[in-house]
């Protein structure tokens, strides 16, 4: 993409960045988001211009990754709070097939060079007894552990690859600091986005797995979990048409709120007071998109290319429900990979997630679940959630 288009982008952003937004309440809130933006800004366009060197470097001292082809690679997409993080971590545990991006390579290291770095910086501790290896999983854990009751993550866990799409303004979760009209059409990208514009972010897409294939090696599958990818698999199916996809559903009682409450605690850090009718609104909205869009366009696709795999399905029985997915999409796991899914089996049991939440607390009706998802709850055999006075 071209350093003009990267500008007009960014300015773009930023100009709108500072008008006043029905995302955020009250003057006091806006007061405090002008500070927060401010950091927002600093740090946001500190790390680009960083990682961006190394990036333009790697054209110089690594030109050959970009005749990497990215053969059949695994996405899993679907509603968000159901069951994908899960799901990512059981099939990246089958550490022979699929290769995946950490949280450490998406925001530290999403060039060749970066990841060269950190491989020798990290053979070099091993050497002196791992010290600075122990110190960071501290300090990994001081600093997103209070995530834990949302969404479980590390610097080293497999995280989603979406984060990698920033530089170009193709994430969504950008939406938090920017609820403006351009972050919000990605939740609408299929149907949206011109062409030009889905090429330019597929294209960085496939620059920042080609990277990763350079030094995981090219004869691995790539394992990718984004539910932000949800509205972009007719797109990922063009552009890459030997991909394979798993979507995840869940009854949207549960994963309506759940994923409201999720996006509220995040606005909440960025705008102070949040306007609640304005994020649970347009996310209700994006969440239908999603299942229609799911249930509409996947059967589109070859039979052997896409599996769903159902939430309420694969926490009661998750090596059941890999070893099915595995079977439809044509993959053979290891005896190895078996015994591992036996461990997270009996792990799985004792789970008892901590994040709560009420819809009277995030203005979401019985009344306007069953008439906006009752689609969902009839294609699934749900129970439609029990109206009260």
């Amino acid at each position: 993409m071209s350093i003009r288009k990267i500008l007009f982008l960014y300015t773009n952003l930023f100009i709108k960045s500072w008008k006043p937004s029905p995302a955020t309440e009250g003057k006091t809130a806006w007061l405090y988001r002008i500070v927060v933006l401010t950091l927002v800004w600093l740090v946001l366009l500190s790390v680009q211009l960083f990682n961006g060197f190394f990036l333009a470097l790697d054209h110089i001292l690594f030109p050959k990754f970009s005749s990497i082809r990215v053969g059949s690679p695994l996405f899993i997409v679907g509603v968000p709070r159901s069951g994908t993080t899960f799901l990512h971590r059981l099939l990246a545990q089958d550490h022979c097939r699929f290769t995946t991006f950490s949280l450490a390579e998406l925001l530290f290291a999403p060039a060749i060079s970066q990841k060269l770095i950190w491989l020798f910086i990290g053979k070099l501790d091993d050497q002196f007894g791992g010290w600075l290896q122990k110190g960071l999983h501290r300090l990994d854990r001081i600093i997103l552990s209070g995530l834990d009751d949302v969404h479980q993550t590390g610097l080293w866990a497999p995280e989603e690859d979406y984060l990698g799409l920033i530089p170009v303004l193709g994430c969504f979760l950008l939406i938090l600091p920017f609820p403006v009209p351009e972050i919000w059409r990605l939740a609408y990208f299929d149907r949206d986005l011109d062409e030009s514009e889905k090429k330019r972010i597929l294209r960085a897409y496939e620059r920042l797995i080609q990277r990763h294939l350079y030094v995981k090696g090219d004869d691995r599958v790539l394992l990718s979990k984004n539910p932000s990818f949800t509205p972009m698999i007719c797109a990922l199916g063009d552009y890459f048409p030997d991909a394979k996809f798993i979507a995840c559903f869940r009854n949207p009682t549960k994963s309506i709120p759940s994923q409201i409450n999720s996006i509220l605690i995040g606005a909440r850090i960025f705008h102070g007071k949040v306007n609640v009718d304005y994020w649970r609104h347009n996310l209700s909205a994006m969440l239908q998109f999603y299942y229609k869009h799911l249930l509409t366009e996947l059967p589109q696709f070859p039979d052997q290319n896409w599996s769903v795999s159902v939430m309420e399905d694969l926490v009661k029985d998750p090596k059941t429900m890999v070893l099915d997915l595995y079977d439809t999409l044509g993959f053979i796991p290891s005896a190895a990979y078996v015994a591992k899914l036996e461990q997270e089996q009996i792990k799985a049991k004792s789970y008892r997630s901590q994040h709560h939440y009420s819809l009277k607390n995030l203005a979401i009706s019985e009344h306007q679940l069953c008439n906006d998802f009752r689609f969902v709850y009839e294609e699934f055999n749900y129970p439609l959630p029990k109206i009260t006075e």
